[in-house]
């Protein structure tokens, strides 16, 4: 335990500003402190120049945000003695500003282990640092959503997607630090990629190896037309073909979305179930698809 020091008061009695958002980084991602006060530090983690470098990404909580931390345990003695037994680590509600469909592509992450970064309304960010090397790091915890049907209205609908965040370890965040940045709250959202959807119009076809893909803005339904190069369409897993990839693309009805590609094994057809996940990269990673599976039968 450290001891304390006595060490002068502040003049200034102004509270922080407001939790208004949360960095969601992958266990053991880590920042230098000098990247992690510029928006370049963050962009590497969160849009990189490929998809599968992506460590973090960035949630908006403007509609809301409610600390739930468990209140520190007090135990009394037979002889009237009360001292404190036992702390918790923070604990809280985040409510995503997004859409439900935004909310459906975090499902997967529903008990995920992660590393956490609350940011304020100003953009300065609490963190943790690595003992042995100083670097930035998040707070460790775990994240749990909700499923629920669409809710009726008023305050109930303002919470609809929310972020259950439970830090694992209270001496990690006794000893947080306040990072100042260089850049703002908005602009760090803006670096996360544009969330495109992909869904199948026709089979894989198991023959000639060809799938028909429609891409859409998603939510908007708006058609998205980036994504014309085979290059741009990535086999992320397979179930049986370790060489897996798109080997050319016909993209004459790119501009209602339709892209019809063909993913060979090598010279040969694919056999088994794979995912892809397409993006566009104009130096960071720019414009990015849900993964979809495309059966093979």
């Amino acid at each position: 335990m450290a001891t304390q020091k006595f060490a002068g008061g502040g003049k200034s009695k102004v509270f922080l500003t407001d939790v208004k958002g949360l960095i969601v980084m992958n266990r053991g991602t880590s920042l230098t402190q000098a990247e992690a006060k510029t928006l370049v530090g963050w962009k590497g983690l969160i849009a990189p120049a490929t998809s599968a470098a992506i460590a973090a990404t960035y949630i908006d909580l403007a509609r809301g945000f409610e600390p739930k931390t468990t209140a520190p345990e007090f135990t009394t003695a037979n002889t009237g003695y009360k001292e404190k037994t036992k702390d918790f680590a923070p604990e809280f509600t985040g409510y995503g500003f997004m859409s439900y469909e935004d909310y459906v592509t975090w499902f997967s992450a529903d008990c995920g282990e992660f590393d956490f970064v609350p940011i304020l309304a100003n953009g300065d960010f609490l963190c943790s640092l690595q003992k042995s090397t100083g670097k930035v790091v998040g707070f460790e915890g775990r994240m749990f959503l909700t499923f629920d049907l669409p809710k009726p209205g008023g305050d109930g609908k303002q919470k609809a997607h929310a972020f259950d965040i439970m830090f694992d370890d209270v001496e990690q965040y006794k000893n947080h630090v306040l990072i100042k940045t260089t850049f703002g709250r908005r602009e760090l959202e803006e670096c996360v990629p544009v969330g495109i959807n992909l869904e199948v119009m026709t089979s894989y076809e198991n023959t000639g190896g060809t799938v028909v893909i429609k891409a859409t803005h998603r939510v908007s339904g708006d058609a998205y037309s980036g994504f014309p190069l085979s290059t741009q369409w990535k086999v992320v897993k397979t179930s049986k073909d370790p060489a897996g990839a798109a080997t050319t693309i016909v993209a004459t009805s790119a501009s209602i979305g339709v892209y019809t590609l063909t993913f060979l094994n090598g010279a040969a057809k694919m056999t088994g179930d794979f995912e892809i996940q397409a993006e566009t990269i104009s130096t960071n990673v720019t414009y990015l698809s849900n993964v979809l599976n495309i059966p093979v039968v």
